[in-house]
Order: structure tokens, then C-alpha cells, then sequence
């Protein structure tokens, strides 16, 4: 099997806490994991962090990338977002990672839609949008 089709498993939780302290590390604010596992069919968790700049973003996103490379041989599916959308998403399968700048994390509100309550508020503002 080649490197770039082997596959490991990994907890999906065990995968977004060391994310998460990824993202830590390279001082992201307010991030958040959020078991989704539940409510979606795509993946077990996500994880939400706002990068200040886009040269964050995109930092971010490649020491996010190479830990977990690293540590558990994952890839991500696809290819990283541009950074210049303001939102980067790296999907690791169970995990999808999601890297935004302030701008973009209040307009879209992935945490009022996929947090533990979403409101109907929230439904409603992301429908009109």
C-alpha cells in the first residue's frame, strides 16, 4: 500500500484535542471542538479557531497539517482552502478542521449552527444569507 492511500485510525476525539492544543500552540484564538457525531453523517468532530491574519491562517493550517502527519500518519482529503477566502478547512475524515479569520467565524456561526443547541435563530439568519 502507498504512503499516500494508507489510512490510520485514530479516536476522532483524541485527534481534535490534539488539534485543538495544535492550535493553541500557535497562539489561535477561541478555539472550540464540537462533537457533531450525533447531527452529521460527515464526520465525529469538528473544530472551530479564529486566526487573526491570513500569513495565521495559513500557518496554522500547515502546522495543523504536518502534526497530525506526523503524529497519527493522516492527510487531509482534498487540498487546504486559500487562505484568502478567510476560511480554511482541513478534513481529516472524522475530524474536520475548521481555520477562520474573526470576520468570517462571526458571519458564518458554525458553533450557533452545529453547537449542542442550535437555535432556530441561527437556522433562520444562516438561511437569508
Amino acid at each position: 500500500m502507498s504512503e499516500e492511500t494508507k489510512t490510520t485510525k485514530v479516536d476522532p476525539a483524541v485527534l481534535a484535542d490534539f488539534c485543538v492544543k495544535c492550535a493553541e500552540d500557535k497562539l489561535a484564538e477561541n478555539v472550540v471542538s464540537i462533537s457533531i457525531g450525533k447531527v452529521s453523517s460527515v464526520a465525529d468532530y469538528m473544530m472551530v479557531a479564529t486566526a487573526s491574519s491570513e500569513p495565521q491562517l495559513r500557518a496554522l493550517s500547515s502546522f495543523i497539517e504536518r502534526q497530525v502527519r506526523e503524529k497519527y500518519q493522516l492527510r487531509t482529503l482534498g487540498q487546504p482552502d486559500d487562505s484568502a477566502s478567510g476560511w480554511v478547512l482541513l478534513d481529516f475524515g472524522n475530524l474536520i478542521v475548521h481555520l477562520m479569520t474573526p470576520e468570517s467565524r462571526e458571519r458564518y456561526n458554525l458553533e450557533g449552527l452545529w453547537g449542542e443547541n442550535p437555535s432556530d435563530a441561527t437556522a433562520a439568519k444562516m438561511a437569508r444569507r
